[in-house]
């Protein structure tokens, strides 16, 4: 520590007689070049040192900077009025960032002090120069905002924190705001006073969001405070960009899908919210700022999109931009919602007209014009006609009105053909019924069952005759069919079958009516019917059945009835 002390000391000392040697040499070297009373208007001119003396300064404090207490130096440099730079030079070299920048920035050249601030912080390792970018961000933007911002964007890869740095330009732009207000109002009654030296760089901010971004970056605080940048400013074109850059369309779903399946309507609305916990746009924040901001409703439009309200954003293209509208309501693919649209863009455009028209002529034709532009699938002229004048006249919009009965007399032929079509197939299916009733199937005295190859008229069980020929037991037909019947199917068999048999049962006990009888046997062959679907539907060894059972072996009782 005494060595410290004394290297310190001496340090001084030393560094105190090069200044005066140098300061002694200046004052020489003005005398020689200049006049007596030039030289008593310039008495300090400590800028232009002589190469030589200053190079033995320079040598000097570089030889032993890590000898001597940089602070004290500092202040030595400083009372004899070194530039800031130099102060910041050797306090950097020392390594104590802090007096560096501290000197730079204390110079009378204040934009000067703070491109040095920033050489020093940028020449800096990132771990020591981190603090103090967050410490004088704000005083390096408000003296040198583009610089600075670039300084950022470069250390923004090596770890520097945008979210942190976002405090100095939103107060960097507040002081902006006041500063033109007080410059409009040319008054100091500002909260912030205006400042000589402060520099008022409209991209410097938008500059570093941009760059961020563009990095990587996927805060949402530097996001929504871009949009906020954007907003403000008179031209809508980056707004528009950046949005038409982050904002992905919606996933649209029609009304067809909302009445016909709900589940999908729900996923779909998940996965909508889960798109927008993920973006780092707040699209919410951004459509509230523009809204407040009465302009820019182009990107309003566009965020309406995002969020698949169609037919808002087709509302507020009206007010600014019909053609987006018009644009917007073909991009539909649901023909309720198209229509919906298109009957909006026609009111709209009756409402216009009819403010500047005092004849109607103009309404007419504008609606007329929807009409076109839509196309006949869409709209027809009796959609329109609510947002007709009453006094219109029809010589004006005849031509829609013949379309209108052509496509109605092609319509009506139409059904009047489909009609004739059902009447076809409604007698085509009488005759088949008729048909029906009186067709049998005649089966054998010695018809034996196709599974069991027992006489079907010994066994005492209802047996089924299908057209294929086949003759088939309940018992041995439930059997082959049941495996292949699914779940559903099956249990409704039990069921059947236990409903029969409790009907039977119930029958069958005495002291019934006659009424009582005639509806057990209603409801027994109502059963039986349904029962009959499910299990004889086909031909077990003609129909679906045997394309099913293709894969299966043979047991040992078909393999022996073959033989």
């Amino acid at each position: 520590q005494n060595d410290s002390m004394v290297c310190t000391m001496l340090g001084t000392w030393l560094t105190e007689l090069h200044l005066q040697e140098r300061e002694m040499d200046v004052g020489l070297s003005t005398s020689g070049k200049q006049s007596t009373s030039l030289l008593r208007r310039q008495p300090k001119r400590h800028n232009a040192q002589p190469p030589v003396n200053h190079a033995l300064l320079h040598q000097f404090l570089s030889s032993f900077v890590r000898d001597m207490d940089p602070n004290a130096i500092v202040n030595v440099l400083a009372s004899h009025d070194i530039s800031a730079g130099e102060c910041a030079g050797y306090s950097a070299a020392a390594g104590d960032i802090g007096a560096a920048i501290n000197a730079a920035l204390s110079g009378e050249d204040e934009k000067n002090g703070a491109l040095d601030a920033l050489r020093v912080l940028n020449d800096s390792p990132i771990e020591n120069a981190e603090p103090y970018y967050y410490k004088y961000a704000l005083t390096l933007l408000s003296r040198a905002p583009m610089s600075a911002a670039k300084s950022f964007i470069a250390r923004y890869a090596e770890g520097l924190s945008d979210t942190k740095l976002l405090p100095a330009f939103m107060h960097y732009e507040q002081r902006r705001k006041h500063n033109r207000a007080s410059r409009a109002m040319d008054s100091g009654e500002s909260k912030i006073a205006p400042s000589a030296t402060f520099v008022d760089d409209e991209n410097a901010s938008i500059r570093y969001m941009e760059g961020v971004i563009k990095l990587g970056s996927k805060s949402r605080a530097i996001y929504n405070y871009l949009t906020s940048l954007y907003a403000g400013m008179e031209d809508e074109g980056p707004l528009f960009r950046f949005l038409s850059a982050h904002v992905p369309p919606a996933t649209m779903f029609s009304s067809s899908h909302i009445s016909g399946a709900g589940g999908g309507v729900t996923e779909l609305l998940l996965k909508q919210a889960d798109e927008e916990r993920k973006s780092p746009l707040d699209k919410s924040y951004a459509l509230r700022t523009i809204l407040r901001t009465g302009r820019h409703f182009r990107s309003a439009v566009k965020l309406y999109m995002g969020f698949g309200m169609r037919q808002q954003a087709v509302e507020l293209a009206l007010k600014v931009d019909p053609s987006l509208a018009r644009e917007l309501a073909r991009q539909s693919d649901d023909k309720d919602e198209t229509k919906r649209l298109w009957l909006m863009i026609a009111r709209n455009a009756a409402a216009n007209a009819g403010s500047t028209s005092r004849d109607g002529k103009d309404v007419v034709a504008r609606v007329v014009m929807v009409l076109k532009d839509c196309g006949p699938d869409i709209l027809s002229i009796e959609d329109v006609l609510p947002f007709l004048p009453d006094f219109a006249q029809i010589d004006q919009f005849k031509d829609e009105i013949c379309d209108a009965l052509a496509s109605y007399s092609s319509k009506i032929e139409h059904y009047l053909k489909e009609m004739n079509e059902c009447d076809q197939a409604c007698d085509a299916l009488r005759e088949e019924l008729g048909r029906l009733k009186t067709v049998g199937t005649r089966v054998r005295g010695d018809a034996r069952c196709a599974f069991t190859n027992k006489y079907v008229l010994e066994e005492r069980e209802p047996f089924y005759a299908f057209p294929s020929g086949y003759v088939v037991l309940e018992t041995a037909l439930k059997r082959e069919v049941m495996p292949y019947l699914n779940q559903k199917q099956v249990g409704r068999v039990k069921f059947i079958e236990n409903e029969l048999a409790r009907v039977r049962r119930l029958r069958g006990s005495g002291g019934r009516s006659t009424h009582e009888m005639a509806l057990y046997d209603y409801e027994i062959e109502e059963l039986q019917v349904e029962l009959d679907g499910l299990v004889a539907a086909e031909c077990p060894l003609t129909g679906s059945v045997m394309v099913d059972s293709i894969d299966h072996g043979f047991s040992d009782e078909e393999d022996d009835f073959f033989c």
